[in-house]
């Protein structure tokens, strides 16, 4: 069984290597693929330190290699965020949590730290990814990934309650967990890894008699365009998008139409991949029009933001900030004239 433990984790280990200098050479340098490279760096040090003598064979190697290891849930709920997400920044409070749960993984290794504290954080983490994922699908317009939210949600929930129910009967009988239950979850990680490997390098057989077709565009059916025309005509003149708490399937009846057509129109029509994104585009374009009127310098922010759409200050400063990088006060300082052109797509 040893030699079997030791090849699976092997195998990890140079699967996740690949995985993360891969999507580390993709054209894509943001937040969201840097996560995905810490987070399969953190699975791997996962098959290192939980291996038998780990201690003995890395030294004093095992603690960075630890707290590493520690912050895979963090990693994991952050890459479910940023996957599915138009906006893929990391926060303070990630930043935070990551630090957290490093110092906490190596203080509870050295059983400086003891109890469940640490194993229930570690739960907690991980099962706020699918969390994340499945309260975010009501906005996404994007249809590949609302059909990777579809999958992703059970799969990784029911793999989450075994990995719970598992770890809570061995953590109260005070033993070890079984090896066959060890070397299920390293064949899972395994193939996990290498099924996230295959979407990065995949083979292409050339056909060197036939030509290849492009693929056509994605083009919008009479129904759609009808109801694109219906929405350019009524959104931004009677200012649908100022109506507080408006949601996809507001919108839909108002114009008449059944809500997955309204995705696409949406989505294909006009270049959003978030029902949200859509909603703040037109919000903040006449919050900052108004904003940036010397006329209008005497109305109160609160107002602009209640009037375009906002129920309360709170999310128009952090959907503001987040747009123009600063807040709706310094921003109204800073243009005393009417603003540059907004973007009109996401």
């Amino acid at each position: 069984m040893f030699a079997v433990d030791l090849t699976l984790r092997a195998i990890g280990v140079a699967l996740l290597a690949l995985v993360a200098l891969s999507v580390l050479r993709t054209r894509e340098r943001t937040h969201r693929t840097r996560s995905v490279a810490w987070l399969a760096a953190s699975v791997a040090a996962f098959l290192l330190t939980s291996m038998s003598g780990a201690d003995r064979i890395f030294g004093a190697v095992i603690y960075p290699l630890t707290a590493l290891c520690s912050t895979h849930p963090v990693w994991f709920w952050i890459c479910a965020r940023l996957m599915f997400s138009d906006r893929a920044t990391l926060r303070t409070s990630d930043v935070i949590c990551l630090g957290a749960m490093g110092v906490a993984g190596v203080l509870y290794q050295s059983h400086v730290l003891v109890g469940f504290v640490f194993p229930v954080a570690g739960l907690a983490f991980a099962c706020l990814a699918p969390l994340t994922v499945y309260f975010g699908m009501a906005n996404d317009l994007d249809t590949r990934r609302r059909q990777l939210r579809q999958w992703f949600v059970p799969f990784v929930s029911i793999y989450l309650a075994a990995v719970i129910v598992t770890q809570a009967i061995v953590m109260l009988q005070g033993r070890s967990t079984p090896t066959a239950l060890v070397l299920l979850n390293l064949v899972v990680i395994d193939v996990a890894a290498a099924i996230t490997l295959s979407t990065f390098v995949q083979l292409r057989v050339v056909n060197w008699i036939t030509s290849i077709d492009t693929p056509p565009e994605v083009t919008l059916s009479h129904l759609e365009q009808s109801v694109l025309e219906r929405l350019n005509r009524r959104f931004v003149p009677e200012r649908l998008y100022a109506r507080e708490a408006l949601t996809i399937t507001v919108l839909a009846d108002l114009l008449g139409t059944q809500e997955h057509v309204l995705r696409r129109v949406i989505n294909h029509g006009l270049g959003f991949r978030n029902f949200n994104d859509f909603l703040h585009t037109h919000r903040l374009k006449e919050a900052a029009e108004r904003l940036g009127d010397p006329q209008l310098r005497r109305i109160p922010v609160l107002t602009i933001a209640l009037e375009a759409g906002y129920g309360s200050i709170g999310p128009f400063n952090r959907a503001f900030k987040e747009r123009f990088g600063m807040t709706p006060t310094e921003y109204r300082r800073q243009h005393p004239t009417p603003h540059a052109p907004f973007p009109e797509s996401a």
